[in-house]
């Protein structure tokens, strides 16, 4: 049976489906009339996206120790002995150990290169850690904590969800995808001059979550004499689908 794609069009001109949501209406040969079954093969897809914006229930505080030397032992040593300090004030503070997370460590030479050559500095030595706070409006005296008592650097806060708030609102959100695509279903169906019948298939297609960022510097100038102020922001989780229907001529 020879198949056709027909795009709906106005005046010739082809309809563009814009808001994240695109459709397209696949058509097979032959007549039908109001009520009769399409032809097979006959169908309506649309991709979809849903969105959901909640409040954060975690924060990661990232912060770092650093240390320079002429000896890497020796920088090595007072990293080492900053961070367990750091980490014995958090602990302290009531932050578990497990939720004190080294993101990245390293200990490199300084090189320049000169008219003479290679000449070789000082050794710089990083031990940078993210840091899970349960309670987010915590967060600023996390990194008061962590700085009075061995970080010297402070990288920023992510303002993030929990892995069970995170599969609750993406469940939420592919349900209002689920409602987009419909809706869009409906809108191509009437002006082709279909009806929808049921779902054929259902594709999840991506899923973006986006973390509440605060940077370095917005901490630095919320910090005052009772301590630092940190300020936390919604959390957007989006879900994509791409839907395709089964259609009978209206």
């Amino acid at each position: 049976m020879r198949q056709q794609t027909l795009l709906l069009a106005v005046l010739g001109t082809a309809l563009l489906v814009t808001a994240g949501v695109a459709g397209a209406l696949t058509l097979g040969s032959g007549s039908a009339t109001a009520g009769q079954a399409a032809p097979e093969g006959q169908s309506i897809t649309v991709s979809a996206d849903g969105t959901v914006e909640a409040s954060p229930d975690q924060a990661v505080v990232r912060v770092a120790v650093t240390a320079t030397g002429n000896d890497s032992s020796a920088v090595r040593d007072e990293i080492a002995e900053r961070a367990g300090e750091m980490q014995s004030a958090l602990e302290s503070y009531g932050i578990p150990s497990e939720n004190v997370r080294t993101a990245h460590f390293n200990i490199r030479q300084e090189r320049e290169r000169t008219g003479n050559g290679i000449e070789r500095g000082q050794y710089v030595g990083t031990h940078a850690f993210e840091i899970t706070v349960e309670d987010t409006g915590a967060a600023g005296e996390v990194v008061d904590t962590a700085v009075n008592n061995g970080a010297d650097r402070v990288d920023g806060v992510s303002f993030t969800l929990s892995e069970q708030k995170r599969e609750s609102l993406y469940q939420d959100a592919l349900t209002n995808a689920m409602g987009n695509a419909e809706t869009r279903a409906a809108t191509l169906a009437d002006a082709g001059g279909l009806s929808v019948t049921d779902t054929h298939t259902i594709v999840s297609t991506n899923t973006n979550y986006r973390a509440y960022q605060v940077e370095t510097a917005a901490i630095s100038s919320g910090a005052a004499a009772s301590g630092t102020s940190v300020e936390s922001g919604p959390v957007t989780v989006t879900a994509d689908v791409r839907v395709t229907y089964n259609a009978t001529v209206a």
